[in-house]
Order: structure tokens, then C-alpha cells, then sequence
């Protein structure tokens, strides 16, 4: 629980493989480019064999992909349809760390079929939540979170079909007013939820989650900024 930037990302199936990944290694050097605390190599489901210096990024890269991969390759029962199956040893990605409190985005493509008929697609998803980077601060906060929505938007500039469900309310508006009261909003909401579920399991039941450590909590469980 808790803001999250969502989106999906895709490319028509007749595109080579080696356009997907031109496009995944151009996009991967504009988030090299942004302020994120991190940025894995690209991991490659097709070459496996990383270079000396590289091997251990690339391996957690690599983990982080294939976890992805595994459970985008599944149709979900809930899925509309027609459902997909996807490719996971197609996949073609980065992780990116965007900076302390946020959770890891990951960014790729992986081949996947429609269950009935023949259409194909390259096809990727992913939620990052990026409300916890405000308990640093809400500065630190709109940095991680409009990083992420350039780079959704550097993803459009290359020629991807990008669908994103900002709670934030940042990726349509583009106002960076709507996006701080939008996580003040979230933070007093999960502050007083928070608040209310301790008291009620009292101290013999501590809850640890991140808004707890946000300098101020007790203001934020009132219902105050």
C-alpha cells in the first residue's frame, strides 16, 4: 500500500530482437543519465556470459529481471482478455535503484502470445512505489519520482506504446503541486491507519514500515502536513 507509479510497456511482435534491444540500451543510457542511484547493465536472456568487470551487477540485474520475466510470462486469472503467455527466457531488461525509500523499477521486454489467435507482442510491466522516498524529504521525493516519468517519456520518444497509471496524478498533470499533495495526502492516510493499527496490537505486537520513520509521523496521524 502506498503511491505507485505503474506502467506497461510494449513494441509490435515483428520487431527484431535487435531493435528491441538498440531501444532497451538507449533507453538504459538515458537512465544512466538521470539522477538515480543506480542503474544495472542491460541483462540479455540470449547472452549470458557477462564481462569480468560487470559480473556482479550483472548478476543481480539478472535475478531482478528473471524474477520479473517469470511472473509476466504467467496469465493471471483476472487477466481481460485475450490472455497472454509470455517468453521469460526472451526478456530483455534493466533494474534501476531511483533513490532511497523508493522500491526498485525495472525496465524491458519480453515476446508473449495471445491464448487464442496469432497475435504477438513484446511486452513489459511494472509498479514502483515511490512514496516512501518522502520521508527523506518531498524534495527528494519529486526528484526520484518525475525522474522515473522522463524516462517513461524518453521510452515514447523511441518508439514504445507506454501505458502509465500514476497515483501521483504527476504523469497527466505535470505539476509538481499536484504530485506533493497527492503523497502528503497518501502519507497522513497511511500515517493514521498506521497509527491506528498499533495502538490496537499494543506494544507487545510492533508494526515496523516505513512511514513510521517519517520525521513527522505523529503530525501526519492527526491529519495534519
Amino acid at each position: 500500500m502506498g503511491l505507485t507509479l505503474n506502467y506497461d510497456l510494449r513494441l509490435p511482435g515483428d520487431i527484431a530482437r535487435e531493435d528491441v534491444l538498440s531501444r532497451l540500451t538507449r533507453l538504459r543510457a538515458a537512465a544512466a543519465a538521470q539522477h538515480f542511484d543506480e542503474v544495472s547493465p542491460i541483462v540479455d536472456a540470449s547472452n549470458l556470459n557477462p564481462e569480468p568487470h560487470e559480473g556482479e551487477a550483472l548478476a543481480s540485474a539478472q535475478r531482478c529481471i528473471q524474477f520479473f520475466a517469470d511472473f509476466l510470462a504467467k496469465p493471471l486469472p483476472d487477466d481481460e482478455e485475450p490472455r497472454y503467455v509470455g517468453d521469460a527466457d526472451s526478456a530483455i531488461g534493466f533494474r534501476i535503484d531511483p533513490g532511497e525509500g523508493a522500491e526498485t523499477a525495472t525496465f524491458g521486454l519480453l515476446r508473449r502470445r495471445a491464448e487464442v489467435g496469432d497475435h504477438e507482442e513484446w511486452y513489459w510491466w511494472c509498479a514502483c512505489k515511490t512514496q516512501y522516498a518522502s520521508v527523506v524529504s518531498e524534495e527528494h521525493f519529486v526528484r526520484v519520482h518525475t525522474g522515473l516519468v522522463a524516462l517513461l517519456d524518453v521510452a515514447v520518444e523511441l518508439g514504445f506504446v507506454v501505458d502509465v497509471r500514476d497515483e501521483g496524478g504527476y504523469w497527466e498533470s505535470r505539476s509538481e503541486e499536484v504530485l506533493v499533495e497527492s503523497v502528503r495526502k497518501m502519507n497522513r492516510l497511511i500515517a493514521k491507519f498506521g497509527g491506528a493499527l498499533s495502538d490496537a496490537l499494543g506494544e507487545e505486537h510492533k508494526i515496523e514500515a516505513p512511514i513510521f520513520e517519517h520525521r513527522r509521523f505523529e503530525r501526519l496521524e492527526m491529519g495534519e502536513d
